[in-house]
């Protein structure tokens, strides 16, 4: 598999954080819309990105009187390198202000322009009739006055990417859509890094993968408390390796450099 050289899109503390530079008024809230990946096993897929609809409570808190705030994703090309959103690089989509209280449903607004490229060539996908419904999920956010707001949308490439009956691949979007705090994280360095291995985080009743970044690192964010089979899946040449760890609310587990044994079987 190719390596993709990754950018750092937008500068955010994930979580909860006391404003700095950009303030909110006393009574609003700052959200800053994050999107992630969970790569697949292509050299690069882009997706064209529109941008990212949110609905805040609306008064006393009803949804029937709500209104939907759209964030644009504005930029010189609204075409998005994905899968190269690994590690901790994440794409800034945008940021707005809200009235301080619950955030029910995001919605992912998503272009008519997907494709991968494998081996040097381009294949265009085609995206799910059901892809707006899919994009569109129900949130429980509290959102406090004077204070930001990351919230993440992980768009996890190896559900997504579906091999057809025609030699082609369908677009399905898989999106979860989460905020950090109460969450953990799982982080470290795989090694040789140029071998670019699976790894997964699984529970007994989800999994949460991704690959690492040309410098060996990974981050594996958004893990609810749980106990996790930790699954490097390594490429041929090379054995995978699995071990049994926790993850407690609020924490980064950081993970000693872990070096792949070279594979006997001939």
């Amino acid at each position: 598999m190719k390596k993709n050289k990754t950018y750092f899109f937008g500068l955010c503390l994930l979580g909860l954080t006391c404003l700095g530079c950009t303030e909110a008024t006393e009574t609003r809230a700052l959200v800053n819309l994050l999107l992630i990946d969970a790569p697949g096993d292509f050299d690069e897929v882009w997706v064209e990105v529109d941008g990212v609809e949110i609905l805040p409570a609306g008064i006393r808190g009803s949804e029937e009187n709500a209104s939907w705030v759209s964030i644009p994703y504005q930029a010189a090309s609204n075409m998005v390198l994905v899968s190269a959103l690994v590690d901790d690089t994440q794409l800034l989509i945008g940021r707005t202000e809200i009235p301080a209280g619950d955030i029910s449903k995001v919605r992912f607004l998503l272009g008519d322009v997907v494709y991968l490229i494998s081996d040097d060539v381009r294949t265009d996908m085609t995206i799910s009739p059901d892809s707006e419904a899919l994009l569109e999920l129900d949130v429980d956010i509290s959102t406090q006055s004077g204070f930001s707001y990351d919230i993440i949308l992980d768009l996890d490439l190896a559900q997504s990417v579906v091999a057809n009956q025609s030699g082609g691949f369908n677009f399905v979007p898989h999106l979860r859509v989460f905020v950090s705090t109460g969450l953990s994280e799982i982080t470290g360095t795989i090694l040789p890094i140029s071998i670019a291995p699976h790894v997964m985080a699984i529970s007994a009743t989800d999994t949460f993968s991704t690959l690492t970044s040309d410098d060996g690192g990974f981050l594996l964010s958004g893990l609810p408390e749980d106990e996790y089979a930790f699954k490097i899946a390594a490429p041929t040449g090379y054995q995978d390796t699995t071990f049994t760890l926790l993850t407690y609310p609020d924490s980064t587990l950081t993970l000693e450099s872990i070096t792949l044994q070279a594979s006997t079987s001939p």
